[in-house]
């Protein structure tokens, strides 16, 4: 019987890891573009940021309720309502490009910091540096609000093809983590 739920419960982790790695794959990919060719049409990079954060909201919500009994998943379901809010704001306003994008990078910020935070409550090593992160991503979030649109979209990309990178990265040492606790 335990067996069974083992497998069950590898098999969700796996189907879960393996979509927050195609999500951090997203990042990078719209990060590069957004650092490449910031010229692009605003109304497009707002309606690609707009969906974006919303599919991430709709994710930080519904990882709040699979996992609402674990303590580094109970700001989820705020950040997760922000982050739609501010993609939907995104979509029908892109004149706002840069305060939407700072927003963006200041709430996801937060949610790494407090993240972080979490991690050192549970004596996880990695607390200080997702700590730090999630800092660098606040004060990058500020700095993109009061910046120009061309500027903002660069610093935009700089951030999304990092916070990809750094997301594909944990995902790995999670899995990697969790392969201990799993066989």
């Amino acid at each position: 019987m335990f067996s069974k739920i083992l497998g069950e419960v590898k098999g969700i982790f796996n189907i879960i890891t393996l979509a927050e790695m195609i999500d951090a794959l997203i990042y990078v990919i719209i990060g590069l573009i957004f650092f490449v060719n910031p010229a692009l049409s605003f109304t497009l990079v707002a309606i690609i940021t707009g969906i974006v954060l919303i599919i991430n909201g709709v994710i930080s919500i519904c990882s709040y309720f699979k996992r609402a009994n674990i303590d580094l998943y109970n700001y989820n379901l705020i950040f997760g309502i922000l982050l739609i809010i501010v993609g939907i704001a995104t979509l029908f306003m892109d004149y706002l490009l840069a305060i939407t994008l700072g927003i963006y990078l200041i709430v996801s910020g937060l949610q790494k910091g407090a993240y972080g935070i979490l991690l050192k409550k549970f004596n996880d090593s990695s607390w200080l540096t997702v700590l730090i992160i999630g800092v660098l991503f606040v004060v990058l979030g500020i700095i993109t609000i009061f910046t120009s649109p061309d500027a903002a979209v660069k610093v935009a990309g700089i951030c999304l093809l990092g916070y990809g990178l750094i997301d594909f990265i944990n995902t790995l040492l999670l899995r990697r983590r969790a392969q201990y606790f799993l066989k």
